[in-house]
């Protein structure tokens, strides 16, 4: 994993675990406070998927690289 992926997933964690412990301390029904967790569970679940495609398509490119350095090597 580069730097810059493992920036995110750090990035990612530490805002799941301040929004947890922000609707822990919030002063809310359990209703609100579910519905706030769903969305930020959707949110996170969001900026996780689109990290992993973006480290996917890094993985792609950087494997074209190498395939087009092996074929003009050979």
């Amino acid at each position: 994993m580069d730097e810059k992926s493992k920036i995110i997933v750090a990035a990612l964690a530490g805002a799941v675990v301040g929004a947890g412990v922000s609707l822990l301390l919030a002063p809310q029904s359990g209703k609100d406070t579910r519905d706030v967790i769903a969305k930020k569970f959707g949110e996170a679940s969001d900026a996780t998927r689109d990290a992993l495609l973006s480290a996917k398509d890094a993985v792609v490119e950087k494997g074209d690289e190498l395939l087009k350095k092996a074929h003009i090597k050979s």
